[in-house]
């Protein structure tokens, strides 16, 4: 065997060889290559798909949140409404139970003092007729005579309310 032939270079055997590359080529593109590329495409687009829901989900998470926060805040701004109605209401209810107090005070002030008034005028009365008593027993004393009980009655009366008068 010579080096030549081992070196040497055949037509019908590079023909052949490329051939057989263009067909092993073809082979992998089409068994290999796409139907690789098509299990990525799949793979991909389920991807996407997971990352938009994943957006979505998020936009709908932050939407309620914004929904939830603006509930709170209503909600507490309808408990500071409520608690200011409340302590409002109450500072209405204590004027008023302080009113009914001072004019329920009043009325018993009244009362107490018509019912001082009336004892005094009671006593006054009595007084006059003890002392009108005391003054026809003096005067009979006095003139050892007998007046009647009526003109000193009225004399007396008279004296007592002219002296009422001066005082």
């Amino acid at each position: 065997m010579t080096y030549q032939s081992l070196v040497s270079f055949e037509y019908w055997t590079f023909i052949a060889q490329i051939l057989n590359l263009f067909i092993q080529i073809y082979l992998f593109k089409r068994f290999l290559f796409t139907p690789v590329k098509n299990i990525l495409a799949k793979r991909q687009a389920e991807i996407d798909g997971i990352y938009s829901d994943a957006e979505t989900l998020k936009s709908e998470a932050g939407e309620a949140k914004t929904a939830y926060e603006a509930h709170l805040k209503n909600a507490r701004a309808e408990a500071d409404e409520i608690t200011a109605r409340a302590i409002e209401s109450a500072n209405m209810r204590s004027e008023e139970i302080v009113s009914g107090a001072r004019a329920e005070a009043q009325k018993t002030l009244a009362k107490a003092e018509k019912t001082i008034e009336q004892s005094r005028q009671q006593a006054m009365n009595e007084a006059r007729k003890e002392i009108s008593g005391m003054a026809v027993d003096i005067a009979s004393k006095l003139l050892r005579r007998e007046i009647s009980a009526e003109d000193n009655r009225a004399l007396i009366d008279g004296f007592i309310d002219e002296y009422g008068k001066d005082r």
